[in-house]
């Protein structure tokens, strides 16, 4: 049993269960941790009123510094981030950060000076990946100057380690670490009425009766998000099924406008906007349908819908694909309502079916977790997390000899 002291460094965590990185910290984080390791988390505190330190399932989390919320906050943060990791890095044997965005720099430079090995993972998926933030941030060419310095950085698709190659990230450094879905018991009517039941003392527009078909969609409530599209369908659904119920789980900057159009739409008494829950286990097992509109939720939402045993609706591209090890002409296509493009008129078409073959959908969403819990589980990612850092500790890597001047 490994006793390495790792340090793991986020931007989400608890309670930011809208934030599919969140999910994804807190499940690496708890399956080291039940692996042996001395697990800790760095993180930024988002409201003043917020405790610098708190614990999470056995596991200590630094919050000594403020979220960013500009580019002139961003670099105080940063740089408050480099000094606390330098003074108290000493105590770990590595350092994790679960971006390659500005917290990277952070990271990189104090595992340079404090002579730590660091792995950095590309964070998120297409559209939501680190790869689209580039492009868009004036940090990026400082971000992937320290992200070239790191000992390891961690990657889960072909695409993502071919991007990173053409950025300069050097072969050597590249781990492929498949994100694994994790075992779960099997769905029954009784279990899926007792979950209603419990949902219900948590937030009452979650009450439905037992044969009310439910809908559930997670994610960021932004202008952009896939979420819009199945907004867009609500009432051409309800129209078609009357009784049906569509949760809309997450929150964001465009949350009042999403329900102000559904309202508008006059579909209120058939959704529920609850919010955010960081433990989906029993809104997945109340459901009956989980809708996968863009690429916001791959690492965490979706595997925890497969493990559920949840029918799945789901965009069809090559992004989608990957990450659930699904290649077209695969067996495993048939267990999967697909549709393509980002109008609201295929994924109706899509969750219409898949409401009126439920049984089907269900023996496929069974199929479906067997094969990927079997193929790809997530005990198999963790140890090989585990083993990166037993690794890496040993002795320093070659890179540790270069200097933290050299990405400035």
């Amino acid at each position: 049993m490994s006793r390495l002291r790792v340090l793991l460094v986020g931007r989400h965590l608890w309670p930011h269960g809208s934030h599919d990185s969140s999910g994804w910290l807190i499940q690496l984080a708890t399956g080291l941790y039940r692996s042996g390791m001395r697990i800790e988390i760095l993180t930024p505190r988002y409201a003043a009123s917020w405790p610098p330190t708190m614990t999470l399932r056995e596991i200590p989390v630094h919050r000594p510094a403020a979220a960013p919320r500009s580019d002139w906050s961003m670099g105080r943060y940063v740089r408050h981030l480099t000094q606390w990791l330098q003074e108290r890095g000493a105590a770990y044997d590595a350092l994790y950060c679960d971006a390659i965005r500005e917290e990277a720099m952070a990271v990189v430079e104090a595992g340079r000076r404090l002579r730590l090995p660091t792995v950095l993972q590309l964070g998120g998926w297409g559209d939501n990946s680190d790869t689209a933030w580039w492009p868009t941030s004036r940090a990026s060419r400082r971000v992937l100057r320290f992200a070239r310095l790191a000992d390891r950085v961690i990657v889960n698709s072909a695409a993502s380690h071919r991007a990173l190659l053409s950025e300069g990230i050097d072969a050597s450094q590249l781990v492929r670490i498949d994100r694994g879905f994790a075992a779960g018991g099997g769905r029954t009517a009784d279990a899926r009425a007792a979950a209603r039941r419990a949902l219900v003392t948590a937030n009452g527009d979650l009450a439905t009766a037992t044969d009310t078909p439910v809908i559930v969609c997670v994610g960021r409530m932004t202008a952009a998000a896939g979420m819009n599209q199945l907004a867009e369908s609500v009432r051409f659904l309800v129209h078609r099924f009357p009784d049906l119920r569509v949760w809309f789980l997450g929150d964001g900057p465009h949350r009042e406008t999403l329900y102000s159009n559904l309202r508008g739409d006059g579909v209120r008494a058939s959704i529920a906007m609850p919010g955010s829950f960081v433990d989906l286990q029993d809104v997945l097992a109340a459901a009956d349908l989980y809708v996968q509109t863009d690429h916001d939720g791959l690492d965490s939402f979706l595997p925890a819908a497969v493990s559920a045993e949840l029918p799945v609706v789901m965009l069809d591209d090559t992004t989608t694909r990957d990450a659930v090890h699904i290649s077209r002409g695969s067996p495993l296509e048939a267990h999967v309502s697909w549709f393509t493009g980002r109008s609201s008129k295929p994924l109706r078409d899509a969750i219409r079916y898949a409401l009126e073959n439920l049984p089907t959908r269900r023996e496929g969403a069974a199929a479906l977790r067997r094969s990927l819990t079997r193929q790809h589980p997530l005990s198999e990612s963790i140890e090989s997390h585990v083993r990166l850092f037993e690794q890496l500790t040993p002795g320093p890597a070659a890179t540790l000899s270069r200097s933290p001047k050299e990405a400035s």
